[in-house]
């Protein structure tokens, strides 16, 4: 497995199309989603992201502005 699996997608900061690997998921939070008759109710999750790239420069990002890299 190589150490960058991801790239960025997005404009931003001028990283477009460049490798990055995440270092840190949001986790499920308190709230839930729950829907009389949906079956059970699924924990809140944000889809926030820390990614880090190749010079060490870090932000927290969409996960929609990562994707798997192809080999």
């Amino acid at each position: 497995m190589t150490a960058l699996p991801y790239l960025f997608r997005w404009d931003r900061h001028g990283r477009k199309d460049q490798p990055c690997r995440v270092t840190a998921r949001s986790r499920a939070g308190t709230a839930s989603f729950a829907l009389p008759g949906f079956g059970r109710p699924k924990p809140a999750r944000f889809n926030s992201v820390r990614v880090e790239f190749a010079d060490g420069a870090a932000m927290i990002t969409s996960g929609n502005a990562i994707r798997k890299a192809k080999p």
